[in-house]
């Protein structure tokens, strides 16, 4: 299914957070895997708004008071696109399932979020993303997996 533009900041705010509290990401493996499930679903011409919110809310813990913004709904007046390509949900998928492998160690899942946290709003807003990706994700590479995300950046 697609996603708006506002839905990457939802995930950029969610990875945000995961990389302030990685201890947390275990708790929230059924909402990334429902994640995937969604961005990996074929594209229909339908788009609703808040997918990413809608989505986590049933999992959201009270003690993670900073994600009280997935209980309400924006309304978004302007400035809103549809986000058609599909090598986008590759990467988010992609990122979604490294977070999922290494939730059970800390330093890993840090690592991960502090080099992907900006990753969607570069999807949607800059021009040279696999570049701005590539330097991102450089130091995850190093230390953990040299192949992150290097046939998805092929296609972008």
């Amino acid at each position: 299914m697609y996603l708006i533009n506002y839905d990457f900041y939802d995930l950029q705010a969610l990875f945000i957070f995961f990389r302030s509290k990685p201890e947390r990401l275990s708790d929230y493996k059924s909402a990334l895997n429902d994640i995937i499930d969604y961005t990996m679903t074929p594209q229909v011409r339908y788009v609703d708004h808040n997918n990413i919110r809608k989505i986590i809310r049933p999992y959201y813990n009270e003690i993670d008071e900073i994600l009280s913004w997935l209980l309400v709904d924006n309304a978004y007046p302007t400035n809103v696109y549809i986000i058609k390509q599909e090598v986008v949900y590759s990467i988010i998928s992609a990122i979604l399932r490294e977070m999922l492998d290494s939730c059970d160690d800390m330093s890993r899942s840090y690592l991960l979020c502090d080099a992907t946290h900006n990753i969607p709003s570069v999807l949607i807003d800059e021009v040279k993303k696999r570049k701005i990706i590539r330097i991102m994700i450089k130091e995850y590479r190093k230390r953990y997996d040299p192949q992150f995300l290097k046939d998805e950046l092929k296609l972008l």
